[in-house]
């Protein structure tokens, strides 16, 4: 058993969440409301190293009324500098890593209240950690990237929802809202999409599209 997953994300119409600098205010006032209504709806709240080091997130509910998610963290080699917004004291947070990570870094996180989890292997599993999740109780969880971290849940069709705000912006390059190996073809994804709905955005100027994830096996 695992918990429901959505990935949120706002990207350029050229799929790009953030630019080659890291730039990533994508989203307007109404969106990011949006987001954070759907922040607290959830039980927990994903990213990966890269975005918690870029984009320095807090990752807790603001703008509308709600309680905060418990953040979690995938990073293999924790990378993340312990002086991150996510490791701060406004919510709990979980680290998944492996034994590649500093056991001082391990340690001090530790004393600053932060739950780490050391997993066996080179790479954290996200299968594992959504197990490790709905044993604590969590149901629903939303997925806030990177590229990397979404390729790895999206792969092993670990996604049951995408909710993506089309924003009017074009990078040229960056960071792609899906960043893997990928596939060939069109055939070769273990999972298709249906998409549910297309909504105007009130401020005029973006789309949110929101498809559900049908897993092939």
């Amino acid at each position: 058993m695992r918990p429901y997953v959505y990935l949120a994300a706002a990207a350029t119409i050229d799929g790009r969440i953030a630019s080659a600098t890291g730039f990533s205010r994508l989203s307007c006032p109404h969106d990011l409301r949006r987001l954070h209504a759907l922040r607290a709806s959830v039980d927990a709240v994903i990213v990966g190293a890269n975005t918690a080091i870029v984009d320095n997130p807090r990752l807790t509910v603001r703008y509308v009324e709600g309680r905060n998610p418990i953040r979690v963290l995938i990073d293999g080699a924790l990378r993340a500098p312990p002086n991150l917004r996510i490791f701060d004291t406004s919510a709990p947070t979980l680290v998944f890593t492996t034994m590649r990570a500093s056991p001082e870094k391990i340690e001090e996180l530790r004393s600053r209240g932060v739950e780490v989890h050391v997993v066996d292997g080179e790479s954290v599993d996200p299968a594992n950690v959504l197990q490790t999740l709905y044993k604590r109780g969590v149901r629903k969880v939303l997925l806030e990237g990177g590229g990397k971290t979404n390729w790895e849940f999206l792969k092993r069709c670990l996604v049951d929802e995408i909710i993506l705000t089309i924003t009017p912006y074009v990078f040229g390059n960056g960071v792609s809202l899906i960043d893997g190996e990928g596939y060939s073809t069109t055939e070769e994804a273990p999972f298709s999409l249906s998409l549910i709905s297309i909504k105007l955005c009130e401020c005029g100027r973006e789309v949110v599209l929101t498809y559900k994830i049908n897993c092939k096996q």
